[in-house]
């Protein structure tokens, strides 16, 4: 963090910058005495205003824009410290300050808690048309506020895989519709009375199918205004995949009736547990061998491979050329770890590469493909 006096000069710099933007504000802005804050007062709130500040939220440090000087009653929206324009930082604070001002929404996309408009911002606004509850938008601002009760203010921030999203609700479920870099749009539901996020089959409606062979719908080929027909009136009739849950037995006991962790599931198992997690992320081509093969896949090779050491780029590439040759794509489950080549070499030739914990049977996502097909935190 900067010292008093860097502080002090970035609020003024922030100030100048606010009237060079947006000259409106003259001597209604102002950097308040003693603290490192930007403040526009408004006409009939003189004891108040619209505020620009750093405050502490949880474990994080972060750009604040609070609705009220309050921070734990305002309506505030963050960005984050590090990477943040000043640009961003004084039209947010415009942006918030003229709504009030004026006692209108915020428009569109600040109303998102983003800068720039975007796929998912112009989405939150064809589904709030169509009366769909938008609660969250992530697409170039990762950060969003958490309130535990007024006295406590957190914020939680976007993992990378989860791609640009946003969340919404509808009938008796939340909703997330994702848009990732490599596979596309997800959408995922979280039924209330299960509490867990279910995939929904979004190109299967497209096709008029019952399920698609992979995970994720490719951007280009679908429009903004069929994902929010979709949501706004399809979601409820449709069935979402069915979630996997870890193998939760007993623990066997030892000689003096002690619980003893199991040293692992059984091979067949094993399978089982990872047919159910490639279903559930999407993979609608992918079951359970009967004998002659371990898993069988129109669409891909499903390779198993045992082993201790770290996989290399060739192996990649060997395992790769026999499922070309087969006209299909690699999905590969290891035991081992993937160097970082050959996770690359695996996102490039657009195969997905897990790693499988023996004692659960979890599948855990070496390359980035696979990353992007795990469900909703």
């Amino acid at each position: 963090m900067l010292n008093a006096m860097s502080w002090y000069l970035k609020f003024q710099g922030l100030r100048d910058l606010l009237l060079e933007r947006h000259a409106e504000w003259g001597s209604r802005a102002e950097v308040v005495d003693g603290k490192n804050v930007l403040k526009i007062t408004l006409d009939d709130m003189s004891d108040r205003g619209v505020v620009l500040a750093v405050i502490r939220a949880g474990h994080l440090h972060t750009w604040a824009v609070i609705d009220g000087t309050d921070v734990l009653r305002g309506n505030t929206r963050v960005w984050p410290v590090h990477g943040t324009t000043d640009e961003t930082l004084v039209d947010a604070l415009h942006a918030c300050a003229a709504a009030t001002d004026r006692r209108e929404p915020l428009p569109s996309p600040w109303c998102w808690n983003e800068a720039e408009a975007s796929e998912l911002t112009e989405l939150a606004d064809l589904l709030t048309a169509r009366r769909v509850t938008v609660e969250h938008v992530a697409a170039g601002n990762p950060y969003r506020v958490r309130r535990n009760g007024l006295a406590d203010l957190d914020v939680d921030v976007a993992e990378s895989w989860e791609g640009q999203f946003l969340e919404a609700r509808t009938d008796d479920m939340d909703v997330r519709v994702s848009l990732k870099s490599a596979l596309g749009w997800f959408v995922d539901v979280r039924y209330d009375q299960e509490g867990v996020w279910r995939r929904v089959d979004l190109g299967a409606w497209l096709a008029g199918k019952e399920v698609t062979p992979e995970p994720g719908v490719p951007q280009d080929t679908v429009a903004l205004t069929q994902v929010a027909d979709f949501v706004a009136y399809e979601l409820h009739s449709l069935d979402a995949a069915e979630y996997w849950m870890r193998e939760t037995d007993d623990c066997d006991l030892d000689a003096e009736d002690r619980p003893r962790p199991r040293s692992g599931l059984s091979p067949f198992m094993l399978v089982e547990a990872a047919a159910a997690q490639l279903a559930e992320r999407g993979f609608g081509d992918i079951y359970v061998g009967d004998g002659e093969s371990v898993f069988r896949s129109d669409q891909f090779r499903v390779d198993w491979r045992d082993g201790g050491t770290t996989l290399s780029t060739s192996t990649l590439q060997r395992l790769n050329g026999i499922a070309a040759a087969e006209e299909r794509r690699l999905v590969l489950i290891t035991t081992s770890g993937l160097s970082k080549p050959a996770a690359a070499f695996a996102d490039k030739a657009r195969g997905y590469v897990f790693q499988v914990r023996l004692d659960t049977g979890e599948l855990m996502p070496l390359n980035r493909r696979a990353r992007e097909t795990q469900l909703p935190r």
